[in-house]
């Protein structure tokens, strides 16, 4: 791999491990509690992310586990907000109930975590191929 190559997985690795440990951190500060089955899973995910380790057991079923909890709280919060706040940005200016702006936050927050760990997922795919490719030749 070429120093241009492993400077661009750093910086990407570097994304998600930034927004991963802020969403960690970020969640707690909300006092949002994961229930049911799946609450053990969540809690050593987020504390993971916090440690900044296990970023590559961060899947799509695992960054989609998340984005429920956050869904569905914030549905509870306020009917369809996290609908919305997961699928687009909302503006805070005019929303003055604090606990409502930190969950849009958070489910900003958990879209760029997604965000910066699929660019990685899908620089790590196109350097195997292109491998699997160039030994072909």
């Amino acid at each position: 791999m070429d120093i241009e190559t492993e400077r661009e997985v750093h910086e990407l690795t570097l994304a998600a491990i930034y927004h991963g440990r802020l969403l960690a951190d970020e969640w707690q500060e909300t006092g949002l509690v994961p229930l049911g089955t799946t609450k053990q899973l969540t809690q050593d995910l987020l504390q993971n992310l916090h440690e900044r380790r296990e970023l590559e057991e961060l899947d799509e079923d695992r960054l989609h586990l998340l984005g429920e909890h956050i869904r569905k709280f914030t549905n509870q919060y306020r009917e369809g907000l996290g609908d919305r706040a997961l699928q687009q940005n909302i503006e805070t200016e005019q929303i003055f109930d604090m606990k409502a702006i930190d969950l849009i936050n958070l489910a900003w927050r958990w879209r760029q975590l997604r965000g910066a760990k699929r660019t990685l997922d899908d620089k790590m795919a196109a350097i195997k191929v292109t491998d699997r490719l160039l030994a072909q030749v």
